[in-house]
């Protein structure tokens, strides 16, 4: 069997039943053309960076992929790939922004999750100020750049408990390439692959892990969904 009769067969596959297995088993299938895409696009950023966006526009090519065009799999995802030197570009505004001032964004978001998670709800700005130990006119200020540019590049947001078993498309793009603690913390938080969804509490102390462990990683999951909606690939 061809090699280009191994990709249909794997492209087949998932396409009849869209698991997070199926998918895995196909983006390990088109490994070489993706890790090539990831050579050839290295620059400024990380090769774990491009590899991420390489692999948002394979899922985007699987997607959209017909067999009917008589064209082969590798080829519809090497164009599909191209796009993925945009990606230095598209990032020359965020590294323009001073690295202290993202460190605190992201200081500020990850304890306003903390929080929000523990009570129940938004903190007040009061709340905010009390536990990083900034003035009242800070936590106005980063709250607002939190809905500006900035935040659309940074990576933090926790809502991705909103997320359940219905996004099963969505889920699985996300969970095939998570670490297996990480995989469990999507698991309970959704109920993906059949679990029962856990509480915060409960996922900390089934899994051992801090609020901020569980909430960097709810934020983690959320922000790949964003970046990938916003390419348009899922």
């Amino acid at each position: 069997m061809s090699i280009s009769d191994q990709d249909l067969n794997k492209w087949n596959t998932w396409k009849k039943d869209p698991s997070s297995n199926n998918l895995s088993s196909l983006v390990k299938q088109m490994n070489p053309v993706i890790f090539k895409a990831v050579q050839i696009n290295q620059g400024s950023l990380s090769p774990a960076v491009i590899e991420a966006e390489a692999k948002l526009q394979a899922f985007k090519a699987f997607k959209t992929y017909d067999p009917s065009k008589n064209v082969k799999l590798s080829t519809h995802l090497t164009n599909q790939l191209q796009k993925v030197s945009r990606l230095n570009y598209k990032y020359q505004e965020l590294y323009k922004v001073p690295e202290d001032r993202r460190i605190k964004f992201n200081t500020f978001n990850s304890v306003k999750d903390t929080l929000k998670d523990s009570m129940g709800r938004d903190p007040t700005t009061e709340e905010l100020a009390s536990n990083l130990g900034w003035s009242n006119a800070e936590i106005k200020r980063y709250a607002s750049e939190e809905r500006s540019e900035l935040s659309t590049s940074l990576p933090y947001s926790s809502d991705i408990g909103s997320y359940d078993t219905a996004d099963e498309t969505l889920l699985a793009y996300i969970y095939h390439d998570l670490d297996p603690q990480q995989k469990l913390v999507l698991e309970y938080v959704t109920g993906y692959n059949g679990r029962k969804r856990l509480s915060n509490s409960e996922i900390k102390n089934k899994l051992g892990i801090t609020q901020g462990q569980l909430s960097y990683m709810k934020g983690q999951f959320t922000q790949k969904i964003k970046d990938a909606r916003g390419r348009g690939i899922i």
